[in-house]
């Protein structure tokens, strides 16, 4: 409620007030403001034949008086009258380039824009002129103390003007070298003139403020505060449009709104490409978590695999050494020297293990591809198994047809520790051994109907010694299908591990039918 009674009472207060601000500078429509304007100073100030004016100073002004509830009427006349009028106080008001010179006779607002200098040439002249090449040129310009001095330094031949628009002819016609103006007047005269020999260029001259000029101080500080709101209102660029932009082209609201679009799209594209970077940055750093994990597990179970033989050897040994009285029986020497000959292969084989793996890992050793009769090697595969696995436990080998380009090193390698894992877990039941073709490599699947692969291992069962890895070796961890996802990496296969329905676990590897060196 408060708020509609604000926009209701906000715009009659600002009436009021405007009226109140009008009443105290002493204009009413019985003693109106007098706005002095030049007669011929288009497309800022005009008259036309019927003496009504027009200009874009004609359209500002009618829109500031309106805001500022001023009633005003119209003083046309030749711009040297009407500077005298203005600087004089015979009228109330008028527009003028700001000059430090008037600046203590008379009172100058806020800029309401800012004019830039062109230079107009003959396109004949064979240098474009500048303020550094003047030296001798004839050069013609409205009076104007600051540029008589830069011309007068420059060592030109100035030429004081009171009708732009003649001297523009002038200098097309050849009765001077130049003439400088502002950059609205040069764009507005050529093409209302049709002069088409001639050219502009832009002076480096400092700009000059465009300003209204009143004697009174109060008119003026009531104007200063109304101008400040047009601005932020964007009223002033919407009156003076492209006439006053820096390269004379109006561009359309709509290129503002696709430039405003594909910035805010530059945006949403950079804030997705941060948001994938970090969270690819996130990613990574979980893998480098979990790899250092890994890293501690691997260290911590090849201190104990080393450990646990080596102490077993040598407290055996100690005992064996410390007997010189001879009080151990032949029988309880000869498990001594069992169980340090176990300890000993145990230790050596998984050393061996280690020194296959450091041999996959850094790359040393290549593949040589032959050509291989799959059924018979599969039953090879096959018959080193039986002799391993428990009793009752069958080793079937299911249709492995044809011959194959294929290093069979590798595919023993991969192969029988796949063998060697189903028959160290399957206490009864069958282990299937199958290959067959996929895509452009050949695929062979070791199925078994043991106890299965634990959740816990299914995504580090090929890691260096997962935690707990039990299902390699019960006894000591073991490196068995870490070799072989090192060495199908190698060759650009791939290796799996999946628990079936009907249970037991499938180890499966995919590896190219050529293997290149």
């Amino acid at each position: 409620m408060r708020q509609k009674l604000l926009r209701i009472l906000l715009p009659l207060l600002l009436a009021v007030t405007q009226s109140a601000a009008a009443d105290n500078l002493g204009y009413s429509k019985i003693n109106p403001l007098i706005f002095g304007i030049d007669i011929d100073y288009a497309p800022m100030e005009w008259v036309d034949d019927d003496g009504m004016p027009h200009g874009l100073d004609v359209a500002l002004t009618q829109e500031l008086m309106r805001r500022l509830s001023i009633p005003f009427t119209y003083s046309p006349n030749t711009w040297l009258d009407i500077k005298d009028d203005v600087l004089s106080g015979h009228v109330d008001l008028g527009m003028m380039v700001y000059s430090p010179y008037r600046k203590d006779i008379t009172n100058f607002s806020r800029a309401v824009f800012h004019l830039y200098y062109q230079i107009l040439f003959r396109k004949s002249d064979q240098n474009k002129l500048d303020i550094r090449n003047l030296s001798g040129r004839s050069i013609a310009y409205m009076a104007s103390k600051p540029l008589t001095d830069t011309l007068n330094h420059a060592g030109a031949i100035p030429n004081v003007i009171t009708d732009l628009p003649k001297a523009i002819k002038d200098l097309s016609a050849g009765r001077y070298d130049g003439v400088i103006c502002f950059r609205y007047q040069a764009r507005y005269h050529m093409k209302h003139l049709g002069l088409n020999n001639l050219l502009s260029e832009d002076l480096s001259l400092p700009p000059r403020e465009y300003c209204y000029v009143s004697h009174s101080k109060q008119l003026i500080d009531a104007i200063n505060v109304e101008l400040n709101m047009m601005e932020a209102e964007g009223v002033i660029d919407k009156i003076y449009g492209s006439t006053l932009s820096s390269g004379g082209i109006n561009i359309p609201d709509w290129v503002w709104y696709l430039i405003g679009g594909l910035f805010v799209l530059l945006l949403v594209i950079f804030a997705f490409i941060q948001w994938k970077h970090q969270k690819k940055l996130k990613r990574e750093m979980e893998r480098a978590q979990r790899s250092e994990a890994l890293k501690t597990v691997f260290l911590s179970n090849v201190s104990h695999a080393l450990r646990t033989p080596l102490n077993s050897i040598i407290g055996f040994s100690q005992i064996a050494i410390d007997d010189k009285d001879d009080t151990l029986s032949r029988t309880e020497r000869l498990q001594m020297a069992e169980h340090i000959n176990k300890n000993g292969h145990q230790l050596l084989y998984f050393i061996n293990e280690l020194l296959e793996l450091s041999n996959f890992e850094g790359k040393e050793m290549l593949f040589e591809r032959t050509e291989i009769n799959l059924p018979e090697v599969m039953e090879e595969f096959a018959a080193e198994t039986r002799r391993i696995v428990n009793p009752g436990v069958k080793v079937v080998v299911n249709a492995c047809e044809g011959h194959v380009e294929i290093d069979k090193n590798l595919m023993r390698l991969v192969t029988m520790h796949a063998l060697n894992n189903a028959a160290h877990n399957t206490k009864k039941g069958t282990i299937t051994l199958s290959c067959y073709p996929q895509g452009k490599g050949l695929r062979i699947d070791v199925k078994d109907t043991g106890s299965g692969l634990p959740e816990d291992l299914k995504d580090n069962i090929f890691a260096m010694l997962s935690e707990k890895n039990a299902y390699v070796r019960d006894d000591m961890p073991g490196l068995g299908l870490t070799i072989c996802k090192a060495v199908v990496d190698r060759v650009g296969g791939r290796i799996g591990a999946d628990s079936p329905p009907e249970g037991g676990t499938l180890l499966w590897h995919w590896i190219p039918r050529v293997v290149k060196k």
